[in-house]
């Protein structure tokens, strides 16, 4: 039976998976752009993605779309110009990011500084556009996509020559204390030092959890399924942390984050520390929970599929544990866990953990592909 359900929840995910990534079409949200929403402005004839805007009956501009990378997926930004090649507005109109970073943008007027921008603007931060503090990551891929739509513009309207960006490395010490914690964290296993890991995992708490707020999380894995892969130059951190998590699973078959690197496992075990209670659940009981883990994964993996949003149905809530931000059922899956771990050893870790599950699942499928090999 267990065989037969396992088949049946595959099938089920390739097809989502066939519908939402592989049939359904994606279409630019023309409508949604605030900038055209006048009864006197009409958008004219389509042209290498590029519309004609007027009013009335006079051109006064251009529309077009760019597209890049956020920290959740694809994003689509629309700009739209003037005849003389100035932008009039810059507008999100597509995005997977975490929506408190998104709020925050429009809050802090992050897009009024592209207002009068030139076409041929290099659109970088730091040097002619201002990142938003606590939403970098969104605040940089905008300025990317806004760049995309212009530089179409300039060389489809107005014959100009973009110049040539180069990709420069984001190397701060954010990615070098990652790349230390992943380090201490495969010696601490292969030493069996006891001592090491849970330093590690207080390291991972601090940085990883609380200054960086950079957790494994569901998300990760939909934009990996989905083929949401951002640039590395921007995201190092993101890859390091992901790509050895993986690679340590395929190469030694531990489950390196899990054990010594996740900052939310150090939150449970600190807290079972101040209670000093540890209830033991009965066998049968604990069975029976193990399970939630795969259904949740399974469940959030559909609708990721369908919607091709890889943090649509993401409902770990670490995020909001470091960075006091969540939506929907976080708020009352967060206290559920800390009390939780209150009472249970790694509650949230053994019962609910969608990361810990898929990489126990990984685990799983590499040990039964080695064995396979060897006989």
């Amino acid at each position: 039976m267990k065989k037969y359900i396992n088949w049946l929840a595959y099938l089920s995910l390739a097809l989502a998976y066939f519908y939402g990534v592989i049939y359904k079409e994606d279409s630019q949200q023309i409508q949604s752009v605030h900038a055209i929403q006048d009864e006197n402005i009409r958008l004219g004839k389509e042209h290498n993605d590029i519309y004609p805007v007027y009013r009335k009956d006079s051109l006064m501009g251009y529309l077009a779309f760019g597209t890049s990378q956020g920290y959740g997926g694809p994003l689509q930004v629309a700009v739209l110009t003037n005849t003389t090649g100035e932008i009039l507005s810059t507008e999100l109109i597509g995005n997977y990011e975490t929506p408190s970073f998104v709020a925050k943008l429009s809050n802090k007027k992050y897009y009024q500084q592209y207002a009068n921008k030139k076409l041929l603007d290099r659109f970088q931060l730091k040097q002619d556009v201002e990142a938003v503090s606590g939403a970098t990551v969104s605040s940089l891929a905008i300025a990317h996509a806004a760049r995309d739509a212009s530089y179409k513009i300039a060389k489809d309207v107005f014959q100009l020559h973009p110049p040539d960006i180069e990709k420069k490395w984001r190397l701060t010490a954010k990615e070098g204390i990652i790349a230390l914690i992943i380090l201490l964290a495969f010696v601490g296993i292969y030493i069996k030092s006891k001592k090491l890991i849970y330093l590690n995992l207080f390291l991972g708490l601090v940085f990883i959890g609380f200054l960086f707020n950079a957790s494994l999380s569901l998300t990760h894995f939909g934009r990996l399924t989905l083929g949401y892969f951002p640039d590395i130059h921007t995201h190092v951190g993101w890859w390091l942390l992901l790509a050895a998590t993986l690679s340590i699973i395929i190469v030694w078959g531990k489950n390196v984050y899990c054990t010594a690197i996740c900052p939310f496992r150090a939150s449970q075990m600190l807290l079972q520390q101040v209670s000093g209670i540890n209830i033991k659940m009965d066998q049968k009981t604990a069975k029976i929970m193990g399970y939630t883990p795969v259904v949740l994964i399974w469940l959030s993996l559909i609708l990721i599929f369908i919607s091709k949003n890889p943090s649509i149905s993401s409902y770990e809530p670490f995020a909001m544990l470091f960075s006091l931000k969540g939506a929907g059922i976080q708020w009352y899956i967060l206290p559920t866990a800390l009390i939780g771990a209150l009472f249970f050893s790694n509650f949230f870790c053994r019962f609910f953990c969608p990361v810990g599950g898929i990489l126990n699942w990984l685990i799983a499928r590499r040990n039964q592909i080695k064995k396979l090999l060897i006989n």
